[in-house]
C-alpha cells in the first residue's frame, strides 16, 4: 500500500481500550463508521495524506 514497513508489535487489549469504548459511543451517538476493517483505515487515511501532503493547510 504505502511501500513502508512499520513495526509493530500485537499484544493483549488493554481495560476500556478504544475497541470497546468505541462501540459504547457509536450506540450512544447512533453513528457508525464508514469503515471498520484496519486495511480499509489505513489505505483511506493514506490517500488522504497524499492529496493533502500538507493536511488541511494545502
Amino acid at each position: 500500500m504505502t511501500g513502508q514497513k512499520v513495526p509493530y508489535r500485537v499484544g493483549t487489549r488493554r481495560p476500556g481500550g478504544a475497541g470497546s469504548l468505541g462501540r459504547k459511543s457509536y450506540r450512544r451517538a447512533g453513528w457508525r463508521p464508514r469503515y471498520t476493517e484496519l486495511e480499509d483505515i489505513i489505505a483511506t487515511a493514506w490517500q488522504w495524506h497524499r492529496r493533502r501532503p500538507r493536511g488541511f493547510k494545502g
